[in-house]
């Protein structure tokens, strides 16, 4: 049996929690934001700026019903060494695709920037019917491990909210036990 909870209490913890949340969303936001390097069209050839060196990820955000994405080769060449990194699609790592309502970012592979500055990217596997507009290639930081804890923590802040409030209605009597 639960002990009894004061209004005042049961309001500062539900506070307290609503605070938690608000961090947790304001947190996940800006965080999101400052993960995504490079955004561009999808091209067959193109060159990018890239802002910081690391650890990241090449996706290519497209349509969600569209396939095109599978024939995609993406080759990224540092223009000043010649280092090159390659990423094709794999069913393996797009399950690690991230769904939006029109669109999803579709994970070709992990790679290690070593320097900031130019690169040539190369998309091999375009054809020439299917429309391209609407896809890009997105370089970022890696972000699904934090993004999912930080998902938890938000379920987590927002079910303890309401078991708060739950917990308020039945201490102040409101809300009566009933067993059968």
């Amino acid at each position: 049996m639960l002990p009894k909870i004061t209004p005042a209490l049961a309001g500062l913890i539900f506070v307290l929690l609503g605070g938690a949340l608000t961090w947790c969303v304001v947190s996940m936001l800006r965080n999101n934001r400052k993960d995504f390097l490079v955004s561009t069209p999808v091209a067959p050839e193109q060159e990018i700026r890239l802002p910081s060196t690391g650890m990241a990820r090449l996706l290519v955000e497209t349509p969600r019903t569209s396939p095109d994405y599978r024939r995609m080769r993406i080759e990224l060449t540092e223009q000043q060494t010649g280092q090159t990194v390659t990423a094709e699609y794999s069913p393996v790592t797009a399950q690690g695709a991230v769904y939006g309502v029109s669109t999803m970012q579709v994970p070709f592979g992990p790679a290690t920037m070593l320097r900031a500055g130019v690169y040539r990217a190369r998309i091999g596997g375009l054809e020439s019917a299917p429309d391209y507009s609407r896809c890009r290639l997105v370089i970022s930081r890696p972000y699904l491990g934090r993004l999912t804890l930080q998902i938890i923590a938000l379920v987590l802040c927002g079910v303890a909210m309401l078991l708060d409030l739950i917990w308020a209605v039945w201490s102040a009597g409101l809300m009566k036990v009933t067993g059968g």
